[in-house]
């Protein structure tokens, strides 16, 4: 049976429903009111700090005030009080710079560095037939100048990223061998920059990473097939020293040595984990063992946990670094940029490795005695690679061992 209600009835239920919709607006725009008045407060408080300081010392001050460097000064100090460590402000040229070093063809001086503990910059590798090669450059050289301008560790970036320009330019170096300087001017050209060299250890095959680009992935695809063509019964994947923030390449890279799954999630600001890549169902069906140290940082160290996540490698060596955040550029309207860190990276198993670095499954110091950048890779020398040697021997007598079995 239909119930009907009195026209009475409707039209209080509606103003009922009126008054909580309303009720719940007024609620929700006072907070929001609330929110952004407590918001411009507090902005309001900033600015009139900041106003506070510029005026005592544009009254006060003894020295000359550069307004550009004050500006960078300025957006400098705002980007260190966010607490991020790898947050920093690049001014217009500095950024310029970098972009420069984003291009998968390589047209500079030939040589790969890190920043020296004293704020020089340490070569690391000379790419062979560079010009850098061609000036005698060595690893372990120390560049103290660059056209003239000290190398410190705030300059850096800005100084590393000069090294590649437009192919027939010029650059003067001074760089530091044991306690004698050496000038030399060299002319930027085109490189072919193998990031990967391998080397057969019996039937192992030992792929050295050197950096990550670009064709990195390219590079790994060319080596596994030199190594199934020399009989390689097992891989030895030598990360240590090696820093990337490049998610695409360690994914594509991951892709081709794992099977069908995801291998790589991100946590975005709000906290929200998602997939972020997933590889297809072809994969590498050898042992695999990652040397990693401290000095693995980045989306390296992500490749490191993927592989020991599947259970598809072990790692020996040492933890690695522990950032496993992705950072992210933003371009301002003058030229300049920030870099943010806006997500987190995970493995398979959707555990980050940030800030507690990826593991050791075999922890193996490298000689105190040892000259890390002479010996490293030389199995006589490199401990930590021995040991590598042996398990992944055990793991090619084991899976004999299974195979024979089962036959």
């Amino acid at each position: 049976m239909n119930k009907k209600i009195s026209l009475g009835a409707a039209i209080a239920y509606m103003a009922i429903v009126a008054a909580v919709v309303f009720c719940l607006t007024m609620f929700y725009s006072e907070n929001r009111y609330n929110s952004m008045y407590n918001n411009i407060i507090e902005r309001e408080r900033e600015y009139a700090l900041l106003s506070e300081i510029d005026q005592y010392a544009r009254s006060h001050y003894a020295g000359e005030m550069e307004e550009e460097e004050l500006r960078a000064g300025i957006a400098s100090g705002y980007i260190s009080g966010l607490g991020d460590p790898y947050a920093r402000f690049l001014t217009d040229r500095e950024y310029e710079a970098y972009q420069q070093t984003e291009g998968q063809r390589y047209v500079g001086i030939g040589v790969v560095t890190d920043l020296d503990v004293d704020g020089y910059i340490r070569v690391r590798t000379v790419y062979p037939q560079s010009p850098a090669a061609s000036a005698q450059m060595q690893a372990g050289d120390l560049i103290v100048s660059v056209d003239g301008t000290a190398a410190t560790k705030d300059n850096y970036t800005e100084l590393v990223g000069s090294f590649r320009g437009a192919a027939g330019t010029k650059v003067t170096l001074v760089y530091r061998r044991d306690t004698e300087e050496m000038t030399v001017e060299l002319t930027r050209r085109e490189i072919d920059t193998p990031t990967i060299t391998t080397t057969m250890l019996d039937n192992i095959a030992y792929l050295r990473f050197s950096s990550i680009t670009g064709n990195t992935s390219q590079h790994l695809e060319t080596a596994i097939r030199q190594a199934n063509q020399n009989g390689a019964a097992a891989l030895i994947f030598d990360i240590r020293g090696i820093e990337s923030d490049n998610v695409t390449v360690i994914g594509s890279m991951l892709d081709t040595l794992l099977g069908k799954m995801t291998i790589v999630y991100q946590e975005d600001a709000s906290g929200v984990s998602r997939e972020l890549m997933t590889s297809d169902e072809s994969e590498v069906d050898l042992p695999m063992v990652v040397l990693a140290d401290s000095t693995t940082v980045g989306t390296t160290e992500l490749f490191a946990q993927a592989l020991r996540d599947t259970g598809k490698a072990r790692t020996v060596g040492e933890k690695t670094f522990g950032k496993g955040t992705q950072q992210t550029f933003y371009k301002l309207k003058n030229g300049s940029a920030v870099y943010l860190t806006v997500a987190r990276y995970a493995g398979p198993s959707g555990e980050t490795y940030d800030q507690v670095g990826v593991p050791a499954d075999y922890e193996v110091a490298y000689p105190a005695e040892m000259d890390k950048t002479a010996t490293m890779g030389d199995p006589e020398y490199d401990s930590q690679l021995r040991r590598a040697m042996e398990i992944a021997s055990t793991a090619v007598k084991t899976d004999a061992e299974a195979s024979s079995s089962n036959s």
